[in-house]
């Protein structure tokens, strides 16, 4: 289990990270109307690194998402329970939203698996959940730095009776505006309430 680190860029805000998802969240900034815990004024920018998308491109987190919102989560294909659960709740609540506004906002997976997340395994996973994400693998030696800019940490965890291992990371769903700072974090949260945070964030 990887231990408590403050979220970069959130003034205090604490993050508790695993995949397992059998700790519960610090966070003490005012939520105010939103369902998640909104970061009044900004957090952290999206990291400006350059991975490879499902299809073998290049995308750049920073300069590529061309919608006024992004929502973006690190998890991994084999991830036993939580991180398809997330993604899910992400895409059902894109889904929801009015159709006006519904592709305001991209949607984001990062491996923290690069290993056996390549872009084929990525674009066969993200077939059965939702083909409108982004995925995104490359270089734990890129993935780490980014992920860790945004207070995700991300370790290798225990070993599985298959030979198999899980990966510990942070099981945070971030939001971020059109200026590319972090806005608002999601934990925990249903669909619903992420649809209207994902409103929220698509008209500031």
């Amino acid at each position: 289990m990887i231990g408590r680190r403050a979220l970069l860029g959130l003034g205090g805000v604490v993050l508790l990270a695993g995949c397992a998802g059998d700790d519960e969240p610090v966070a003490t900034v005012e939520q105010g109307p939103w369902n998640g815990t909104h970061l009044d004024g900004g957090g952290a920018p999206l990291p400006d690194v350059t991975l490879t998308d499902q299809n073998g491109e290049p995308y750049n987190l920073a300069t590529d998402p061309d919608t006024p919102a992004v929502a973006l989560f690190f998890g991994y294909t084999n991830c036993p329970d939580v991180c398809p659960g997330i993604m899910a709740d992400m895409a059902t609540a894109k889904r929801r939203l009015p159709e006006d506004v519904v592709d305001d906002i991209t949607l984001i997976v990062v491996t923290t698996d690069p290993a056996r997340d390549t872009p084929e395994v990525l674009k066969e996973y993200l077939a059965r959940v939702d083909e409108s994400f982004i995925g995104l693998t490359g270089s734990l030696d890129d993935i780490k730095p980014a992920a860790l800019s945004l207070g995700i940490d991300i370790a290798e965890g225990k070993q599985l009776p298959s030979g198999g291992y899980e990966v510990d990371h942070g099981s945070y769903v971030l939001g971020f505006g059109e200026d590319r700072t972090l806005q608002v974090v999601w934990n925990g949260l249903s669909a619903g309430q992420m649809r209207d945070d994902y409103a929220r964030l698509i008209a500031v």
